[in-house]
């Protein structure tokens, strides 16, 4: 029996919505990949995550955004323009003093050599003591700030006891230069710059660990974000992971970083022989480092009021990290 055909005008109306919804379906704009948005300061971060390869395979995108200080990141941070940054010490106590919405989420220790205070080549001032009186640069809320008030406070001396500037690294690396200071409480690169003109480390941060930390901050509205905390806590366990690789491997590391930063090679390889970083558990033992930061601040009136750190930190990302004995 022939096949009994369907007529074309029966068939152009059952296909027709279908033809439809495929054209509107068609229409609509894919699905964007979810994403970070990441705050870098000089492009550090970045740069780290791709030398380790923990830039690769990432089931999100990562949005870069350059800042030049760390408290242009906090702000950004605390204003949700961001979702996480690295930073120093120092800004996070200033951020919780002025209320911003941010959070401390992992820290890495190990780079407290990273910070010293210099004196000139031919000074007379051989022991902390000597500096009383004296003429000292920093930069005013910083890692090498605290350096100053913890050698003072060890020395006998207070703030009033000496001569401050506060002035950028930048410009204070040139009155130090032109020989217009006595001393200069700042970190790498530019103490190594300074050492090899000739200048002379009186002390570095060996014994004061607390200055050696470094935190991963995310905004509050980022970790009330189900879906933005869970990229978070991947993107948490990489830094982990490449910081360290770079300390495993400091040649490497150095290399790239000089590429970055065009710094000399020579100068970042004595930086990163004189730190070992690496991420570490948000506990009570850090909390404790940066408490001596944040009291020390506010007992030279740094900030407005004395602060628990603790209640900046979100340790809900520990478990993520690899335990260190």
């Amino acid at each position: 029996m022939p096949r009994k055909s369907f007529p074309a005008k029966r068939l152009r109306r059952h296909l027709t919505p279908w033809l439809l919804l495929a054209s509107l379906l068609g229409a609509l704009p894919a699905q964007a990949a979810p994403e970070l948005e990441v705050g870098d300061q000089s492009g550090l971060i970045q740069a780290l995550l791709g030398a380790a390869g923990e830039d690769q395979g990432l089931g999100y995108t990562l949005d870069w955004h350059p800042f030049g200080t760390g408290t242009a990141l906090m702000e950004a941070l605390s204003a949700a323009a961001v979702d996480v940054g690295v930073v120093g010490n120092a800004p996070p106590v200033f951020a919780q003093a002025g209320g911003f919405d941010v959070r401390v989420v992992a820290a890495a220790e190990g780079a407290q050599n990273n910070n010293a205070l210099l004196v000139q080549a031919d000074s007379a001032i051989s022991r902390p003591a000597d500096l009383k009186g004296k003429r000292i640069a920093v930069a005013k809320g910083t890692s090498g700030h605290y350096l100053l008030l913890a050698v003072l406070a060890e020395a006998g001396l207070g703030i009033k006891d000496v001569n401050v500037i506060y002035a950028s690294p930048i410009d204070a690396q040139n009155a130090f230069a032109s020989g217009k200071l006595d001393a200069w409480a700042v970190w790498y690169p530019f103490v190594g710059q300074a050492t090899s003109r000739g200048a002379r480390k009186l002390v570095d941060g060996a014994q004061w660990p607390e200055t050696g930390l470094n935190f991963t901050v995310a905004s509050l509205a980022a970790l009330n974000d189900p879906h933005k905390a869970e990229l978070l806590g991947d993107f948490i366990q990489r830094l982990a992971r490449a910081q360290a690789w770079a300390t495993a491997h400091p040649d490497a590391w150095a290399e790239r970083l000089s590429q970055v930063t065009r710094l000399p090679l020579p100068l970042l390889q004595e930086m990163l022989g004189q730190q070992r970083l690496q991420y570490v558990a948000l506990d009570a033992r850090v909390a404790g480092l940066q408490q001596r930061l944040a009291d020390r601040f506010a007992e030279a009136r740094l900030i407005p009021r004395p602060l628990k750190v603790i209640e900046a930190f979100d340790d809900r990302y520990n478990r993520l990290l690899p335990q260190h004995p």
